[in-house]
């Protein structure tokens, strides 16, 4: 009875569902499209790498680049120590920081916006 009332065997959604729109691609664009909205479930990865989640063809993206994920409700993104870093509203990250609807990533030449 107390599962009933509580909402029980019920699975628990995410606050919040944001993606990650394209505003400017790099040098390799021939899979990407301008516009193209990337979901972000919980855990994107990112780079140059084929082993990631969202693949960056740009001599300027590290092979494991920067990771987006989940952290209880809220999005967070981390650079994975990139050599050419990570831009975050035009600011180089040096931490975790968490992740705002309009906000702006640059990876190499790459610019996406976060939208939900």
């Amino acid at each position: 009875m107390y599962k009933d009332i509580k909402g029980g065997n019920k699975k628990k959604k995410h606050g919040k569902r944001l993606g990650l729109e394209i505003m400017k691609l790099g040098e390799d664009n021939s899979v990407l499209k301008l516009g193209s909205v990337i979901p972000i479930h919980s855990k994107l990865t990112i780079g140059r790498n084929e082993d990631n989640q969202l693949v960056l063809k740009d001599p300027y993206v590290s092979g494991h680049h920067a990771v987006i994920f989940l952290k209880n409700t809220d999005y967070v993104i981390e650079d994975l120590k990139s050599t050419n870093g990570t831009l975050l509203n035009n600011i180089k990250l040096e931490k975790q920081s968490y992740l705002n609807i309009d906000d702006e990533i640059a990876i190499g030449e790459y610019v996406f916006k976060i939208i939900g």
